[in-house]
């Protein structure tokens, strides 16, 4: 297996619990920390999205398409930060 931060191999574990999804305690805080970060992103782009849809659709609405794409490509790295097993597109 590989760690969710770095890719780096995780040490094999003998014994009940929860496999291992990070390396380090410093790979465990450093995708914390680009969680929250991507979080912020995030709640950033819906609310722009939000704007534009609602009050300047007719001035910036060609700009939804890119932040839609961003959008995805944040949601799609959070997946693989919290290990999800769910089936990227």
């Amino acid at each position: 297996m590989e760690c969710l931060k770095c890719g780096g191999q995780l040490a094999e574990r003998a014994g009940p619990g929860r496999p291992a999804a990070y390396c380090s305690q410093a790979c465990r805080r450093a995708a914390e920390y680009e969680v929250r970060r991507i979080q912020r992103a995030l709640e950033s782009l819906e609310d722009h999205h939000r704007d534009i849809r609602l009050n300047w659709s007719t001035v910036f609405g060609d700009q939804l398409p890119k932040i839609e794409v961003e959008q995805d490509r944040l949601e799609a790295r959070l997946r693989v930060l919290l290990g999800s097993k769910e089936e990227t597109t």
